[in-house]
């Protein structure tokens, strides 16, 4: 971890603290918040670590490669200021294991506001067999030629290569614990 990356995690410890309400907010590459949720803060070493619950606001759940995202699951968050991605480990409200949504996206920022991250539009859903699918290329690449910069396309790309290594080496962060059902409201 960079010696920038462990000053951006030790000020975010100040605000909230653990087990405190905490905003995240999904920004487009233009910074324009696209979507807002908050949950429960908590900390592992090199990231920032939130967790929420799933709260359905359609009248179908979402599916994410053949798995629907549902109320009352559980997301365990976690967000770095220094890698290109950030990681949803999702269990289902008994605590069993549904898989890993990973958004490739920039370093997250954490601020008096809680947590931002611009989304970069590629993902990658990792089942807990090990088996993944790259989502969302088509998108990615239509903004890479009209939206990204060069140098922000390749950082992308680099940050899904990690993401992939990861889950190939079975390396995706996984909770120790889970907190109580009180952690709130993530919104699909």
């Amino acid at each position: 971890m960079t010696e920038e990356s462990r000053e951006a995690i030790e000020g975010s410890r100040l605000r909230p603290a653990p087990g405190e309400r905490i905003a995240v907010r999904k920004l487009d590459y233009t910074g324009r918040v696209v979507y807002s949720w908050t949950g429960l803060r908590d900390e592992a070493e090199d990231a920032v670590v939130i967790h929420a619950t799933f709260a359905l606001v359609a009248k179908e759940p979402p599916v994410v490669d053949g798995v629907p995202f549902c109320t009352g699951d559980r997301f365990t968050e976690y967000y770095y200021p220094d890698r290109w991605y950030n990681v949803f480990h999702i269990a289902d409200p008994s605590g069993r294991h549904k898989g890993w949504y990973c958004n490739v996206a920039q370093p997250a920022r954490i601020d008096e506001e809680g947590v931002a991250f611009v989304d970069m539009a590629l993902d990658l859903f990792v089942h807990p067999d090990g088996r993944y699918t790259v989502l969302d290329e088509d998108e990615f690449g239509l903004a890479a030629e009209q939206l990204y910069s060069p140098e922000d396309a390749a950082r992308a790309r680099a940050g899904l290569a990690q993401l992939i290594d990861l889950a190939e080496r079975r390396g995706l962060p996984t909770p120790a614990h889970e907190m109580g059902d009180s952690a709130d409201d993530r919104r699909g």
